[in-house]
């Protein structure tokens, strides 16, 4: 990353935060999405990670020094989003094969298309229970596939709104999951990226 790059991010950040964020956004999107593809090999997965790394760095804006190193900062947000997947992956790996012996593997199959067919009917409720705003932004990424910024652009409201709705509305569908079985939480959070984002 060109230093000027670096020294024009944290002038703007000064002047206009949105704008800061915005080219930030920009020049990184990319390379992160590359990134977290060669690692995931899963699209959708990808990008989700890639928006979690973007909404980090929001989060943690106001406290950024100005010699931060922005790639590396960036990328060490993905390295780690992207271990706790893989981590989560294990555990749900290693809890299946603890409970299922090989001669249970046919009944497992079955229970798991019944757990997301279960699964995608909470969803599909909660859904319909989102503000009307969330739920038109969200049916908008889901069912149109439309990028952020198209939608931003539809509705006249800025990309961060957007992202904002969408992380609000991934957040319900998470909470409502997690109280329909903790333990499964870890599963349902890769069936809501995989079937929905």
């Amino acid at each position: 990353m060109p230093d000027t790059f670096k020294s024009d991010f944290f002038t703007l950040l000064d002047l206009d935060k949105n704008s800061a964020f915005e080219e930030l956004f920009d020049e990184f999107w990319q390379p992160l999405y590359r990134r977290a593809y060669s690692k995931v090999q899963a699209e959708d997965l990808a990008k989700d990670l890639v928006q979690e790394v973007f909404i980090a760095f929001w989060d943690n804006l106001d406290t950024l020094k100005r010699d931060l190193n922005l790639a590396a900062y960036l990328h060490g947000i993905l390295r780690n989003k992207i271990l706790k997947v893989f981590e989560k992956d294990a555990v749900r790996l290693r809890y299946a094969l603890q409970i299922c012996p090989a001669e249970l593997s046919s009944d497992f199959c079955a229970h798991e298309l019944l757990l997301e067919k279960e699964l995608k009917s909470i969803i599909d409720t909660e859904v319909n229970r989102m503000p009307s705003r969330m739920k038109e932004i969200y049916a908008m990424k889901k069912d149109s596939n439309f990028s952020i910024k198209q939608i931003a652009e539809e509705l006249g409201l800025s990309e961060q709104t957007i992202k904002n709705q969408l992380q609000n509305a991934y957040n319900r569908l998470r909470s409502k999951l997690k109280e329909y079985n903790p333990d499964l939480i870890g599963l349902s959070i890769i069936l809501i990226k995989v079937m929905f984002f």
